[in-house]
């Protein structure tokens, strides 16, 4: 009995030992199991926590208004330019930028010393002075025309002609008439030395040598021709005579043309000096007369405002030396409005009309006065096939000249059947795109899909932009991602996490 109790326990040992190993078994299969469930059902929620997160955004019929912008700087409209007549020194500045003056309100204060350009000029006027005294006696004039001149007497340039007519006449003259005695000279010399008959020679100078001599010997020879000469002598002495007659005329009109070129030299260097003198006086009055006005104005210590207005620019500060001709002040005439200019595109312009009005880009800088009217459109100089410049009158108190001001002005409005957020449209070096949302279901459920699809942008405005291309209404695109995304790629969408917490 003892033995049959032993083997009923060795059984039931046995028993237990198989089912402790199936309870095991159980176990881990149950635990299996459970995982392999938790697996499969939170498979989705694990893979969305590895792909990047996208927001989109549907593509739908809306409206564009562009908007045209630029900015330029404040300018008054028509200045008043205070200018410096002569180079001064600032001792101090009486005004401020921005502050209202009256006319005769003193904007500087100068130093009470003479400018520089006074001293210039006095020294110019000095320099003509003595041009002019020693142009008067350098020898080119008489005393009669130096005594005239001193008086102030000129000739006149129909006085100064008519001198200068006579004189070239006279050489003319003389000119012809000593030409014409040098040639009968030399033809009654050539026909003496052709005869052979008498002794008398022509010198170089054309006066007659041995002439005398042959007179005086003339007179004792026999008057009565012998029968061999037949009246020879008497023809020589009558050769002899013409000849000495035509070399006085030829030293007479030799004289004369020294004469002639003499005055008419004279003539002439009388005629140039005058001129010149003529000249340094025109430039010693317009010397004397700068010199006076110079004088005139050095007598004021102080710069001052010539119109009603507003101060809106001031050149010098006290202590520096305001250059001649330069501008010392720039004042707004009262009644004058401030202008903002900038370029647009042709095509742009055409958008718009004079009378429109502009608003400020960064509009929580000013006050509800402010206001921007187009006043003007005109070709930009710069580009004028392909630019327009725009010119905007301002009104506000809180623009000052020289402020620069950013401007923005909208076009018509219009509706388009495909718009997106400006954020969905994308380039590239392959060109302008958005990346669209593809569903595609599973066990799992739905997978999304990114698909690059490429656009036209038609037109755009700050928020929206109105596109055409191979999508449709109702089209999903993406707008933003948690990291960088392409076609092909797979995504989570933004609203689907929000749910799932």
């Amino acid at each position: 009995m003892a033995e049959s109790l032993k083997i009923e326990d060795k059984e039931l040992e046995q028993f237990r030992k198989s089912q402790r190993r199936k309870d095991i078994i159980k176990n881990i299969t149950i635990v299996f199991l459970l995982i392999l469930l938790a697996l499969t059902f939170f498979s989705r929620t694990i893979m969305n926590y590895t792909l990047p997160q996208v927001a989109t955004h549907v593509v739908a019929q809306g409206e564009v208004s562009p908007r045209i912008r630029g900015q330029g700087t404040a300018e008054v409209d028509d200045p008043y330019n205070v200018m410096m007549a002569q180079s001064r020194q600032i001792k101090r500045v009486a005004v401020r930028v921005d502050q209202k003056v009256k006319r005769g309100d003193v904007l500087y204060y100068l130093e009470d010393n003479e400018s520089e350009d006074l001293r210039t000029a006095r020294q110019e006027l000095a320099s003509l002075q003595s041009d002019y005294t020693k142009k008067l006696f350098d020898g080119s004039l008489s005393d009669y025309d130096i005594t005239r001149l001193r008086a102030g007497n000129y000739r006149s340039d129909d006085q100064m002609q008519a001198e200068l007519g006579t004189a070239n006449r006279r050489l003319e003259s003389a000119t012809k008439e000593a030409s014409a005695a040098k040639a009968a000279l030399d033809k009654l010399a050539a026909s003496t030395d052709t005869s052979g008959g008498g002794n008398a020679t022509v010198a170089s100078t054309g006066t007659l040598k041995g002439g005398d001599e042959e007179d005086e010997e003339d007179e004792d020879v026999d008057p009565s021709p012998s029968s061999d000469d037949g009246g020879s002598s008497k023809k020589k002495s009558k050769a002899e005579r013409d000849l000495e007659k035509a070399t006085k005329r030829n030293i007479d009109a030799e004289a004369e043309l020294e004469i002639a070129k003499s005055l008419q030299e004279k003539v002439v260097n009388s005629i140039s000096s005058e001129l010149e003198l003529k000249s340094l006086q025109n430039q010693i009055t317009l010397a004397q007369a700068k010199v006076t006005k110079l004088e005139d104005e050095n007598i004021g210590a102080s710069i001052v405002s010539p119109v009603d207005g507003t101060v809106i620019n001031l050149s010098y500060s006290s202590g520096e030396t305001a250059a001649a001709d330069s501008s010392a002040a720039i004042i707004r005439i009262d009644g004058k409005k401030l202008t903002v200019s900038f370029s647009v595109t042709k095509e742009q312009a055409q958008k718009l009309q004079v009378g429109d009005e502009a608003q400020p880009q960064n509009y929580w800088e000013y006050d509800d006065d402010f206001k921007a009217v187009l006043r003007q459109i005109t070709a930009d100089s710069s580009d004028p096939q392909n630019s327009r410049l725009l010119k905007f009158e301002i009104d506000s108190a809180a623009v000052s000249a020289g402020d620069n001001v950013q401007l923005q002005i909208a076009e018509s409005s219009k509706t388009y059947d495909l718009v997106v957020p400006n954020s969905a449209v994308r380039n590239d070096s392959n060109g302008t795109f958005v990346l669209v949302l593809k569903t595609r279901q599973s066990p799992l459920g739905n997978r999304y899909i990114v698909s690059r699809e490429s656009v036209k942008v038609l037109a755009k405005d700050d928020t929206n932009s109105a596109i055409s291309g191979a999508i449709g209404a109702y089209t999903y695109v993406i707008t933003t991602s948690t990291r960088a995304v392409s076609s092909g790629d797979q995504v989570r969408l933004a609203d689907e996490e929000e749910a799932e917490e």
